[in-house]
């Protein structure tokens, strides 16, 4: 449990933990009151089985007097009201310390999230590779939200009620050592016992919760993220079928946990009311009035009114941080064991992490000198001593077989993995990582396939920028280059029409010519082009290239094809295999020198 208290601790931030210390001064000032409140009720009792105390008793003979009341009814009016009064400021206490935690609760969620995805976000581009990503959409939505509303919320009201029963059982010492003694071995007792045999369930139900919620988000991204071939081919009943026992053992584990958690209730209620007969016996026992049993019968009645909701509420909660210290664990591994970085903090504050670098200078070559690379876990290198040219606004194409790195080779291009040895260059200036932010403010990327989010058109042009900063003169140029701007016109909307999920409703030329809109957005002196025109038939394709050929001599291009009709008209061309260069020339130069790029020329003729 101690384990579990430093990982929520190491969450908090400093503005958390100030939080955290007015709330236990909330809970002190509740507990106080809650126990002043519980003690008036004896004097109370008293007054009531025995008027004629007043005067017997020098402490309440003075009060009387001080006050000028002028009947014992009259007094015993205001003990009442006095005690009513301290009954419902203990009340506003809790209902104000149970909405100080939950502001809390619901703020510090709100900044773990966001810390969270910006830890993420600053992650390299290999951390996405090497992890499936709904594994992090769980974390993020739902493994939070479980931390914040299973864990802190019942751990912070725990306390509170801990607090409370402390200070009960401290008032019940002060009336009668021996029988307060015997009320906190017997509740405490059997509360610890149940505990204690129900908290290794408790844990492996939190694991088995985690893993079944895992394979819920997974099962559930692939068939809406696949939803086109779940339709075309049929596939329903399989991704029903997926989902379906993940989410069976999902709702048993949270069922069961739920179970464990509040049945115990029952049974010691029963054992804390039929107490309060056994404490009637042992007043009668000791020889005790009715009259003088009634005070501390009626103090013990209260007390266990006000206690046992405070004890069930303390089991709870350390039932339900048990259960959800898994995803606590998850959480604090993501958050605090791999560390803050100089990414995730600028991106958290607003701040353009690249913004004092100054620009890279880009008026002759960008090259890539003795390049290689190797995945994590790959005994086989991805590239080999790749040296490539690439001189400003001419138009490179690099083609290959299946597997001979042109896909890796435009990750490097872009940024996303740095070579094991080797390096790229613009003017002679070796891009370290420091340099990054510069670089790829200066290239712009059309995919083969095109990630559209459900917005505007103009909008997925200036892909992520705010609605503040965007510039619809640069939205309707880069629509103009990539020969859009008058398809646009003809939608009721304009750059305003909604693309639907993905793209939906546009045809894969208009989405094509999205992304090469979206590419020359900010005016980049580069632009990649991965196959972009791979899965569109011939006449789409002509429509796109002719785009693309209008930028000839106005940028550098990096033409990525299959088909080797893509790149007829560049300058220079590069043949991979192998994941080493294995020849470079023209078009024309190429066909008649390379057995291999001839035969992909004629395929690729052959297809046409």
């Amino acid at each position: 449990m101690l384990n579990i208290v430093r990982q929520a601790l190491d969450l908090c931030d400093p503005q958390a933990k100030r939080e955290i210390a007015s709330i236990l001064v909330v809970m002190v000032l509740m507990a106080l009151t809650s126990t002043v409140g519980i003690a008036a009720i004896m004097p109370f009792l008293s007054l009531v089985a025995n008027p004629d105390v007043v005067q017997q008793n020098a402490i309440l003979r003075r009060v009387y007097s001080t006050a000028g009341f002028s009947s014992t009814n009259q007094f015993l009016f205001a003990i009442g009201v006095l005690t009513l009064v301290l009954l419902m400021v203990s009340n506003g206490l809790r209902a104000l310390t149970d909405w100080k935690i939950l502001s809390f609760v619901r703020g510090l969620q709100y900044r773990i999230s966001r810390r969270l995805l910006a830890q993420y976000l600053s992650e390299p581009y290999m951390f996405f590779v090497s992890t499936n990503t709904s594994k992090l959409s769980q974390k993020l939505l739902s493994e939070v939200n479980s931390v914040m509303a299973g864990l802190l919320v019942p751990g912070l009201r725990g306390i509170a009620q801990l607090v409370v029963a402390l200070f009960i059982l401290s008032l019940l010492i002060a009336v009668d050592p021996w029988l307060a003694l015997f009320v906190t071995l017997g509740l405490g007792s059997a509360y610890g016992a149940i505990f204690m045999a129900i908290r290794r369930r408790q844990l492996r139900l939190g694991r088995e919760w985690i893993e079944a919620n895992a394979q819920r988000y997974r099962v559930v991204g692939e068939a809406f993220g696949g939803i086109k071939d779940v339709k075309a081919l049929g596939r329903e009943r399989h991704f029903l079928n997926r989902f379906e026992q993940p989410s069976l053992d999902f709702a048993r584990a949270v069922a069961a946990n739920e179970a464990m958690t509040e049945l115990p209730r029952y049974a010691l209620e029963a054992i804390a009311f039929g107490g309060i007969l056994v404490i009637v016996l042992y007043l009668l026992g000791s020889g005790g009035a009715v009259s003088g049993v009634l005070p501390l019968l009626g103090l013990y009645a209260f007390a266990a009114y006000r206690l046992m909701p405070s004890l069930q509420q303390l089991f709870k909660s350390a039932s339900q941080v048990r259960f959800h210290s898994t995803a606590l664990g998850e959480l604090h591994h993501d958050l605090a064991a791999i560390g803050r970085t100089p990414v995730a903090d600028a991106l958290e504050e607003g701040i353009d992490a690249g913004a004092h670098i100054p620009p890279l200078k880009f008026e002759n070559e960008v090259l890539l000198r003795d390049v290689h690379f190797s995945y994590p876990g790959s005994d086989r290198p991805a590239l080999r001593g790749v040296n490539i040219v690439l001189p400003r606004n001419q138009t490179i194409g690099l083609v290959g077989p299946t597997g001979s790195g042109k896909t890796t080779l435009v990750d490097l291009l872009l940024g996303l993995y740095m070579p094991d040895a080797g390096q790229l260059e613009v003017d002679g200036v070796a891009l370290g990582a420091e340099l990054l932010p510069s670089w790829r403010r200066m290239v712009g990327y059309v995919p083969q396939s095109i990630f559209l989010s459900d917005d505007t058109i103009g909008r997925n042009i200036a892909f992520g920028i705010p609605d503040a900063e965007l510039d619809r003169e640069a939205v309707e140029r880069a629509a103009r280059t990539a020969q859009l701007h008058d398809f646009i016109l003809t939608l009721p909307q304009g750059y305003d029409t909604i693309t639907g999920e993905r793209g939906v409703r546009l045809s894969g030329g208009q989405r094509q010519r999205i992304g090469i809109a979206r590419a020359l957005y900010h005016d980049p002196d580069i632009l990649i082009m991965d196959e972009a025109t791979s899965a569109l038939d011939t006449i789409t394709e002509d429509a796109v290239m002719d785009a693309i050929r209008r930028l000839a001599g106005q940028k550098t291009m990096v033409l990525i094809a299959h088909r080797i009709t893509t790149v007829t008209d560049c300058d220079n061309i590069y043949l991979l295999d192998g994941g080493e260069v294995v020849a470079a020339g023209n078009y024309d130069e190429l066909r008649g020198s390379h057995s291999m790029f001839r035969a992909m020329s004629a395929r690729t003729a052959v297809k046409g």
